[in-house]
């Protein structure tokens, strides 16, 4: 094993503030002091978002003398998702050569089968692009929130 272990940089896609979203920070954070939360919107939005995260995420960790996770927000106009935040993870990878990217996708668990077609499409989409696209260094972690 080499003595140069470098950490994993830990990437988890926002798409609003829920309590889904909440339990993937806190995942992410016990991975990792460094943390990028990633939300793709059209501008106007992006306001709602930083007040958003100041109040539930910045704030609050601050206050506890913790790491705040960086905040990226990336502007779609046509309010695509997927291929931008795709992009950005490729990006990323490039940009660090030698670290791991972990990205954490929190995903809705339904109890009947025929309910996963309305949820998660999104989620199923990106780790399939990841797994396309990317290479070794990109890590997919599911995080299950159950009903």
């Amino acid at each position: 094993m080499s003595k140069n272990l470098v950490e994993t940089l830990v990437i988890v896609p926002l798409d609003r503030w829920s309590r889904i979203t909440e339990k993937g920070l806190r995942f992410a954070l016990k991975i990792n002091d460094q943390v990028q939360a990633v939300h793709v919107d059209a501008e106007e939005c992006c306001d709602e978002m930083q007040q958003m995260w100041h109040q539930n995420v910045a704030a609050p960790l601050r206050e506890s003398g913790k790491t705040v996770p960086e905040l990226i927000l990336l502007s779609s106009p046509y309010r695509y998702v997927i291929m931008p935040l795709v992009e950005y993870i490729l990006k990323v990878e490039r940009d660090h050569p030698d670290r791991q990217i972990a990205v954490l996708v929190p995903e809705l668990v339904v109890k009947h089968w025929w309910q996963t077609p309305l949820h998660n499409q999104r989620a199923q989409l990106l780790k399939l692009l990841l797994l396309v696209r990317g290479n070794q260094r990109i890590i997919v972690i599911n995080i299950p929130w159950y009903l």
